[in-house]
């Protein structure tokens, strides 16, 4: 097993221990070049969160994110390096490092204009970070640590806030809290919107609803694992559901399909004795409701599903693998079905981990799957065909081991 895997696969164990965080991390707020205010009445001049932040080109060269968490020794490192990703879908390195706080594993947040990244680090704080044009990058926070222990990221649509997974019990500060994104990249923490027990991933609809996978949130029914809301309904969720009705699940992986109907859950517990599984949720005008479960899909610890709504990949971390779906909307009880893994271009996945996926201009679909020591090119190619194109690696050393990834919208 690499450093890098057993070191997510740790942070798991820890995860699910009800006691381990009910400390908190001590406030280490590391202001690099941004602010941070205790509220909304101390942002500086400018810094209202009612910002435009409109995307760039939709077809254009594009910045990737990687953590480097090892040195060539193999110690542990805070190091982070930035490749760029040209319009014909090649990376290459582009010899910009610099350093922040250390994530072996993860996926860095981007606000639309991909301007500020946002990434949950091992210590339970947040790093944030500004690029430029050029691809140079300010540390803003380095190590933002609030009334919260962080294990996830997700900024909304406009880029106005980013919501902090907690996912801890809830009376040890479990729930998703809010930061606003000031005009003049101040960050004002909001706190706790909803408190909830073990919220592990959160995603986005195109209306702007949120799917939280949690085992409860907010006043949710007890027994239910997955909840809709609205940025105005966080502590009433509008639907919960029960996806796995054995409360054993641990949530690795969450992808919405891009016509909004399903809800898929990747089920990468080690512990419960159960195979590892995908759930399905079905998201209509009456809420949220499962109707699907497959199994077994060796630890699914990342999903990402087709812009064109007819297909889905599954990455399997420990099985070293990707598998396809196929998607058939129109099948309401079934719509998923395992169709196997992909043809591989070059070695078959090493310890396959995150993703991120490009979702508008000529790159439509291409998605970036960190390994151990590269990042692997998949494409939704429409028609429910899947192409990999190959890894990606710049280096051999334990130096070259990728931990969390960011690609610019």
């Amino acid at each position: 097993m690499s450093p890098l895997r057993s070191i997510s696969h740790i942070a798991l164990v820890s995860l699910a221990l009800p006691t381990l965080w009910a400390c908190g991390a001590e406030d280490s707020s590391g202001v690099d070049g941004g602010a941070l205010a205790a509220d909304a009445s101390t942002l500086p001049d400018g810094g209202g969160v009612d910002c435009e932040r409109e995307p760039g080109p939709a077809t254009a060269e594009r910045f990737v994110v990687v953590a480097r968490p090892y040195n060539d020794e193999g110690q542990q490192s805070g190091a982070w390096e930035v490749l760029k990703l040209a319009t014909d879908g090649t990376l290459s390195a582009t010899g910009k490092r610099f350093e922040m706080g250390r994530a072996s594993g993860g996926v860095v947040e981007f606000t639309p204009d991909g301007k500020l990244g946002f990434v949950a680090l091992d210590d339970g704080s947040l790093g944030v970070f500004r690029i430029d044009d050029d691809g140079n990058v300010t540390v803003l926070q380095s190590s933002l640590s609030e009334e919260f222990y962080a294990s996830g990221v997700s900024v909304e649509a406009e880029g106005n806030y980013a919501y902090v997974l907690s996912a801890n019990w809830r009376e040890n500060g479990g729930g998703i809290a809010r930061l606003a994104i000031g005009c003049d990249d101040s960050i004002v923490d909001e706190g706790l919107v909803a408190a909830g027990k073990l919220p592990w991933a959160m995603r986005w609809t195109s209306t702007g609803d949120a799917l939280v996978a949690a085992d409860d949130l907010g006043d949710s029914p007890l027994e239910q694992d997955l909840h809709l809301l609205t940025t105005d309904s966080f502590a009433s969720p509008l639907s919960s559901t029960t996806v796995f009705p054995d409360r054993d699940a641990i949530v690795g992986s969450m992808a919405i399909t891009a016509d909004d109907k399903f809800v898929l859950l990747g089920d990468n517990s080690g512990f419960s004795g159960l195979p590892n599984r995908v759930g399905v949720a079905r998201i209509d005008s009456d809420g949220i409701e499962e109707v699907q479960v497959l199994t077994p899909i060796d630890d699914p610890f990342a999903i990402a599903t087709s812009p064109f709504d007819d297909a889905a990949i599954v990455v399997s971390g420990f099985g070293n693998a990707v598998y396809k779906l196929s998607y058939d909307p129109a099948n309401a009880n079934a719509p998923f079905e395992n169709a196997g893994e992909l043809a591989y271009q070059g070695a078959r996945p090493q310890l396959p981990a995150n993703l991120v996926q490009i979702a508008r201009g000529d790159l439509l679909g291409l998605v970036l799957i960190a390994e151990n020591q590269g990042l692997r090119r998949v494409r939704f190619e429409g028609g429910g065909a899947v192409t990999d194109l190959g890894l990606s690696a710049f280096g051999e050393s334990f130096a070259a081991i990728v931990g969390a990834v960011g690609v610019q919208p």
